[in-house]
């Protein structure tokens, strides 16, 4: 088994516990996610630098006990939200250009369909990504305006969504478009990639029609360029407004020792309304089949 360099670990003398333990669990974690190996000897690094800066306590201490809660929280979630958070797991602050998006887009995508509709049922057992679809499905999905279709939209708002390496509400949103974004894959990169370009157009770049109507004439959809630059914005507001729903209804939910809630990095939010959690309530009787969905309510 590979094992990360050992200067990239904090000092073994520090740990507040044995760390041998708490290393294999991380190659454990890295042997089936290996993307994720940059991200932590990156975070690792940072983190050193950041606590020195603050010189608080014992630097080399502080990380073990850090890199003990990060794993606990790849732990806790299913492998598949796992290996899909490493794929698109980025240096923090940067912005995916449509060719990077494209090139993350499509390392997803790559499964079969009947995959796909495994990785689907297995990702919406867990109530946090139950929460997550039910977001989706009643913020996002009634914002979006035809064409292209819903499963394009889905597509494109998670290859352009910014990449981040732990559970947050805006992660486990964008794992639920992904899954739902089937058809989207199916397309050829470079209709994929000029339905980025398009995405991120404004309403200043209308000025520059033939450019956008040569964006639109790679696009399989007959769309006015005023009219999906219009359409990104709602459903960029729509995307906010679900990740917003998911962390009021995440917040009334009781503690949990297992799945994407135990580990669910989330500011603090109000919590979910009645109205909000009747919402939900009707997405489970609608979706009756849906496991994660039932197992959500009853945290509630």
């Amino acid at each position: 088994m590979s094992k990360l360099p050992a200067p990239q670990f904090p000092d073994p003398s520090a740990a507040p516990v044995d760390c041998a333990e708490l290393i294999a669990r991380w190659e454990a974690v890295l042997t089936r996610a290996p993307r994720l190996r940059p991200w932590l000897e990156q975070t690792i690094r940072q983190r050193r630098v950041l606590l020195h800066e603050s010189a608080r306590g014992s630097i080399e201490r502080v990380l073990w006990i850090e890199l003990e809660r990060w794993v606990r929280q790849f732990e806790a979630l299913p492998q598949f939200a796992v290996s899909a958070i490493a794929v698109t797991v980025e240096s923090p602050g940067e912005q995916r250009s449509p060719a990077v998006s494209e090139r993350v887009n499509a390392v997803h995508h790559a499964a079969s369909p009947e995959r796909a509709i495994g990785e689907s049922e297995a990702l919406l057992q867990d109530p946090a990504f139950a929460l997550a679809f039910h977001c989706v499905e009643t913020r996002v999905r009634p914002a979006l305006h035809e064409p292209p279709p819903a499963t394009a939209w889905f597509g494109i708002l998670h290859a352009s969504a910014r990449p981040q390496p732990l559970l947050t509400s805006e992660v486990a949103v964008g794992l639920v478009l992904r899954v739902l974004s089937a058809e989207w894959s199916r397309l050829p990169p470079s209709t994929r990639k000029a339905a980025l370009r398009l995405f991120q157009a404004t309403q200043a770049d209308l000025r520059a029609a033939e450019r956008l109507r040569a964006i639109c004439d790679a696009l399989p959809w007959e769309i006015e360029p005023d009219v999906f630059v219009a359409g990104a914005a709602r459903a960029r507001a729509s995307l906010q407004e679900a990740c917003a729903l998911f962390a009021r209804v995440a917040a009334v939910a009781r503690p949990t020792q297992r799945g994407g809630l135990a580990v669910l990095q989330v500011d603090r939010a109000a919590p979910a309304t009645p109205a909000e959690l009747a919402e939900l309530s009707e997405t489970a009787r609608k979706f009756s089949t849906m496991t994660g969905l039932r197992r959500l309510l009853a945290l509630l």
